[in-house]
């Protein structure tokens, strides 16, 4: 009987060990960083036409990137994150009638902000090479697009633009992705990440309206310990 407590008592404090090598601060952690990275989506060049106006979008299908993040650890397996995105889809040329200008063109961009709430589940052991710490990703956004120009303003019998904003959309949508940390201190890690980000807008922006696409980035972060 002895030795089946001595068995239990050894078991359990394997576990207790393994558990600490386990992925993920202590609870109570707060950690903030920043990604960099590209977004690419499968809409190209657009050209519309509204009315008297027109609106070019010159577009690439790949874009710079930036993200702001932060996390609060609940367990060292679980987190609640939030992330603050932002990408430029392109530059627009507007071009019809303006009051006071005649026929006119004013120079823009069509921009996408992304603000993503989720989860992160980081399951696995620390035992990866340099450390790394896998984990995954998700929840639900909130993302705006506007599209401006410079220089326009506002005439209210004709409708024209007031302080530069052609338009505003927003989409209430999903998010998920998953990377890997890698502590280069037990407070500032490498951050290396890939996300799947599903956007179409009810109207449109520049003349698109799905900007459903992927996101990889990488990053930097500060671990603020309990």
């Amino acid at each position: 009987m002895q030795k089946k407590v001595i068995s239990l008592t050894t078991l359990l404090a394997l576990l207790l060990l393994h558990a600490s090598t386990l992925a993920g601060p202590p609870a109570g952690t707060w950690t903030l960083g920043v990604r960099m990275g590209l977004f690419t989506n499968s809409e190209d060049d657009i050209e519309f036409s509204s009315g008297e106006s027109q609106v070019t979008l010159f577009a690439n299908k790949t874009n710079f990137y930036l993200e702001g993040f932060v996390n609060y650890y609940f367990t060292s397996y679980f987190a609640a994150v939030g992330n603050f995105g932002t990408y430029s889809k392109g530059d627009i040329r507007y071009d019809g009638y303006v009051v006071g200008y005649g026929n006119a063109s004013f120079l823009g961009s069509a921009s996408i902000f992304p603000v993503q709430l989720g989860a992160r589940l980081s399951p696995f052991t620390n035992q990866f090479p340099l450390k790394a710490k896998p984990y995954f990703e998700g929840g639900g956004a909130l993302v705006i697009g506007r599209e401006t120009v410079a220089g326009a303003y506002y005439d209210p019998f004709l409708g024209q633009f007031t302080d530069g904003t052609l338009n505003t959309e927003t989409d209430w949508t999903w998010w998920f992705g998953g990377g890997a940390e890698i502590p280069l201190s037990p407070k500032i890690h490498i951050d290396l990440m890939g996300k799947y980000i599903s956007n179409q807008f009810s109207g449109d922006i520049a003349g698109i309206q799905d900007f459903t696409g992927f996101q990889a980035s990488i990053g930097v972060s500060y671990h603020y310990l309990k």
